[in-house]
């Protein structure tokens, strides 16, 4: 058996940790075993799940120090840790959008003698410490180290011109395929009858945009005052995002409905997908949205790898609010019926079972090594 520690902050609902437990679902268990290895002790909220499929869970409490020593510091908490041989897995899958965390956790994976360490990139850019990841990224190139991104534009954030494996953030494509008996069983339990719903799915922080979204949304609700924006998530800007909505006295156009596990449904209700987001790697719920064929409308700065279906729109976060919202009207008033998309997903690569063959593959390399 190969075992995979997964190196992350928290199990929690995002984007990079819902792929890794689509992965873990389809993955056989009899072959690989996976592994985590948390830099933050709080329950997460796939952790449940996890001890349920056979995973285990470990916890790393970094940051003891600050200042300039404590990069050093977590870079040998890390080592001590692999360095013990009960601790240390056949491979070491670091999650992560910075060079420099990559760089740091993959030098002492491989001092501590972990046989096959992968550095996973998930973003496309930092809103931190942007000169040292620049730094990072040339340091990196010297590493032996496997290769991974959720995009073409990913790797190349992460890794430049080194060779990398494009993984798709595949997912169960039968839990998100559009029926319309699911659409009306949804709006009828959410109160959405005869409301045109917006929606958002994401962590509330500054990358995710959502002070973008509040300005975008009430000028849309004065033009369709039957609209209704739902925001699914938490995050460190969760109380700052609903004290806006109060400033603009939208508490009864807004809903804000904290982390769900019912998403594959939820997209089935709403009639447009809002994400303004500054950067991604590769969306996971974009993915989810256009399997369930909804109208999306996306900052053009995400890549246009994530093109599944015809009714996906791109406009500039540079652009005023209002023109986002004058496009949101205009896509409501000729919105096309929705299908089943089942064949497009596949044929681009995004169904879980196909990706999780693939990573199982890649994993097994280990026994060569």
């Amino acid at each position: 058996m190969v075992t995979v520690m997964h190196y992350v902050s928290k199990m929690d609902r995002a984007g990079q940790e819902t792929f890794i437990m689509n992965l873990f679902r389809k993955i056989d268990r009899r072959i690989i075993q996976f592994k985590f290895l948390c830099t933050s002790d709080s329950e997460g909220e796939y952790d449940a799940e996890i001890m349920q499929l056979g995973g285990e869970i470990k916890y790393i409490h970094l940051n003891r120090k600050f200042g300039k020593l404590k990069q050093l510091d977590n870079m040998w908490l890390l080592f001590s840790f692999l360095h013990e041989k009960s601790n240390r897995p056949d491979v070491f899958h670091i999650h992560t959008q910075h060079a420099m965390d990559a760089f740091c956790s993959a030098l002492m994976a491989k001092a501590a003698g972990v046989k096959m360490v992968i550095v996973h990139s998930h973003n496309t850019s930092t809103v931190y410490h942007l000169k040292a990841h620049k730094l990072f990224k040339i340091l990196l190139k010297m590493l032996p180290i496997e290769r991974y991104a959720c995009s073409k534009a990913a790797g190349i954030w992460m890794f430049g011109k080194s060779k990398f494996y494009k993984i798709n953030n595949g997912i169960e494509i039968n839990n998100f395929r559009y029926d319309q008996s699911t659409r009306k069983q949804v709006r009828d339990k959410m109160g959405w009858n005869n409301k045109y719903i917006i929606g958002h799915i994401g962590r509330f922080n500054i990358q995710k945009n959502h002070h973008y979204i509040i300005e975008i949304f009430k000028i849309v609700h004065q033009k369709i005052p039957n609209s209704e924006l739902v925001l699914i998530g938490k995050g460190e800007l969760f109380n700052d995002i609903s004290d806006r909505i109060k400033q603009e006295h939208l508490e009864n156009a807004v809903s804000l409905l904290g982390v769900r596990n019912d998403v594959d449904q939820l997209y089935q209700g709403m009639d447009l997908f809002l994400f303004p987001s500054l950067f991604e790697g590769l969306p996971v719920v974009l993915v989810e949205a256009q399997m369930s064929d909804l109208t999306c409308l996306i900052s053009d700065t995400i890549t246009r790898e994530i093109d599944i279906t015809n009714n996906i729109y791109r406009m500039s976060i540079s652009e005023e609010a209002k023109k986002w919202a004058k496009k949101i009207i205009e896509l409501k008033n000729c919105t096309p019926n929705r299908s089943d998309v089942t064949e497009k997903m596949r044929n681009k690569g995004y169904d879980i079972e196909l990706e999780a063959k693939k990573m199982q593959k890649l994993y097994c390399k280990v026994l060569e090594k």
